[in-house]
């Protein structure tokens, strides 16, 4: 039991942040990993994508509880999930099967998706999924084979066949006949069936194969058994009020350096916007919401939490009219999760709408929808969330990964030197030398993978960082769109999770290579030496962007003639990024701040030479949005 293994009383725990990459089904391998590392750590920050965010919401919750109660209840939860998502169940396959459930109109797309599962070959999943349209579209299947049939049953009646001496039976003609008509006649009419059902039901229903929602009376759904789930974890009856990003924030135990407690955060991809949304929102972004939507992809209870502490003046009855989303502390953890979890094609997208004026000169708004789909998509694994400049305490990463031949099914950094090797998906050789359907399946996906995560998997190789990071690898028939694992499965994913984070403590928590040095201190004594590197390397810069005795870059910049001429010349509009007009204040501290901005660039230069760090490979230090 998780109350055994926890020797420290919660308040005496040290903290820790935890990141978790996306990868719907791969997610198995979470919970146990998390109730292991509350064992050693409390969690001050939790983010993650898609599944990953599905499990930093319940994590964030069980963190609540041990914080109000005491209780590891919400942890013994996470530790029993696995076991739980392994259960068969009445409806057929497993819990974690039974979670996902396409909308009526949509079954027969979602069973030949099911049909291509669990293969590890592409080959294989091509004949796999040739027959899940046999199936799934039966009709069409026995309407080709009846017309084909009676067409060779005539003419072999008809028409009877001699090769040599060989008497070839005409049954036997009118059956491989049949098969050749078949091959070339069946694939029209069930393509046509196909094609409507994309174009159309698919477009109808959301572009998703499932809301979320529960469409089979004998199983719940992901989003109501996600919902009771956070709630349970959270110390609450699914019937409380939902768990709330203010709830976290507000929970005891506090380190007292941070305004959040527990700091919740996922990712989800406005795909209007065409970039990634950190969830909750900042107070000042403001989106909308009508009750007609919502109805589509969340429970009752969480849509009545939206309506009653909606940020908009007025509500009316009108279903369709649109309502400022709460504010970031009455916002539902529920509701980011989902929105993070919108996989493409398999889980609906959630509309939310933003009001903006379409043209700036006539200055008359409208409101315009916005497709909220998985956070995947534009950052599936982002470690860097909760990074400073130096470290207060660890930020653990928990990644997946396709497992290689002669990899080992859990990798960790034991060194400096490890871990930076390119990100590996490479294409095999026995793949290689067939060169066929495999090889361009392989491309495809390459492609996408390589769009989707080569921000992430470029930062993962980044000193401070990669010695951090746990990838649990996993074979072609586990996690991702594998929804349909066995018991066994999921036990052995699940598993690997919790060796990782085993191996990820004891390497941080020890003493390493024989020495009184922990995994800690050296993660700490290289993120020091990373942050001089960074700061030297972009020291020239400010040097030269600064007027010095009038030599060097003849476009350098006598800041307090430009601060003097500022004040003095822009009174309305005031200065950028200004509320009101400058003071003489102002100017004297942004002068002084310039000073000694160039008075530290010239000292670290010489300070960085004389320091033999190497960093492997070498990291930027950049202006960029938190995302």
């Amino acid at each position: 039991m998780i109350t055994e293994t926890q020797t420290l009383k919660t308040e005496d725990l040290p903290f820790c942040d935890l990141v978790m990459k996306g990868g719907v089904a791969s997610g198995v391998a979470y919970p146990t990993a998390i109730a292991e590392l509350s064992c050693h750590y409390r969690f001050q920050s939790i983010g993650g994508t898609s599944v990953g965010a599905i499990a930093a919401a319940i994590t964030a919750a069980a963190e609540y509880q041990r914080r109000q109660t005491d209780s590891l209840a919400g942890f013994a939860l996470l530790k029993d999930l696995p076991t739980e998502l392994g259960k068969p169940v009445e409806s057929g396959g497993s819990k974690l099967l039974s979670l996902f459930q396409p909308q009526p109109a949509l079954r027969r797309l979602y069973s030949v998706l099911l049909a291509g599962l669990n293969r590890e070959t592409t080959p294989s999943r091509i004949v796999h999924i040739l027959i899940g349209f046999m199936k799934a579209y039966w009709q069409a299947t026995l309407l080709t084979a009846g017309i084909i049939g009676l067409v060779v049953w005539g003419l072999t009646r008809y028409y009877g066949q001699y090769v040599g001496h060989l008497y070839i039976d005409t049954w036997l003609y009118g059956f491989l006949l049949a098969l050749i008509f078949f091959a070339l006649i069946a694939p029209w009419p069930i393509g046509i069936w196909f094609y409507r059902d994309v174009t159309r039901r698919l477009v109808e229903k959301g572009l998703g194969l499932c809301t979320g929602l529960t469409t089979d009376k004998r199983n719940e759904a992901l989003t109501p058994w996600l919902h009771g789930h956070i709630q349970r974890a959270a110390g609450r009856r699914v019937t409380d009020p939902p768990l709330t990003f203010g709830d976290l924030w507000r929970a005891k135990g506090s380190d007292g350096s941070e305004e959040r407690s527990i700091d919740l955060q996922m990712f989800s991809t406005n795909l209007s916007h065409g970039r990634p949304y950190i969830f909750p929102l900042a107070d000042n972004e403001e989106l909308y919401f009508t009750r007609a939507d919502m109805k589509k992809y969340l429970p009752d209870d969480i849509i009545n939490h939206l309506v009653k502490y909606s940020r908009s003046n007025q509500k009316t009855n009108d279903e369709k009219e649109h309502l400022l989303l709460p504010a970031p502390q009455n916002f539902p953890v529920l509701l980011a999760a989902r929105l993070s979890m919108s996989f493409p094609f398999l889980f609906t997208p959630i509309p939310l709408h933003c009001n903006i004026a379409r043209s700036p000169a006539s200055g008359s708004k409208e409101f315009l929808r916005c497709w909220f789909s998985d956070g995947g998509i534009s950052s599936n694994f982002p470690i860097h969330l909760f990074d400073d400049l130096l470290p207060r305490w660890p930020t653990f990463g928990l990644t997946l990964e396709p497992k290689l031949d002669g990899q080992d099914d859990i990798f960790i950094a034991k060194t400096y030197s490890d871990g930076y090797e390119e990100y590996s998906n490479y294409l095999s050789d026995k793949v290689e030398r067939k060169k066929d359907a495999g090889t361009l399946g392989w491309f495809i996906s390459a492609v996408v993978g390589a769009m989707q995560n080569w921000n992430d998997n470029s930062l993962t190789r980044m000193p401070g960082v990669r010695d951090r990071v746990a990838k649990v690898r996993l074979s072609k028939t586990e996690g991702g769109l594998n929804l349909n694992m066995n018991k066994d499965e999921i036990t052995a994913v699940a598993d690997r999770g919790k060796s990782a984070i085993r191996q990820l403590v004891s390497k941080f928590n020890r003493p390493q290579n024989g020495t009184a040095i922990t995994g800690w201190d050296e993660h700490r004594f290289i993120r020091l030496h990373v942050l001089l590197n960074m700061l030297a390397a972009r020291s020239p810069g400010v040097i030269s962007a600064v007027s010095l005795n009038g030599n060097g870059n003849p476009y350098a910049t006598n800041f307090m003639s430009l601060l003097t001429a500022i004040q003095t010349n822009m009174k309305k509009p005031y200065p950028p990024g200004y509320p009101d007009q400058m003071t003489n204040r102002n100017c004297n501290d942004l002068n002084n701040f310039v000073n000694e901005l160039v008075d530290l660039a010239q000292k670290i230069q010489p300070l960085n030479r004389s320091i033999p760090f190497t960093s492997i490979p070498i990291p930027a230090l950049r202006i960029r949005p938190p995302l």
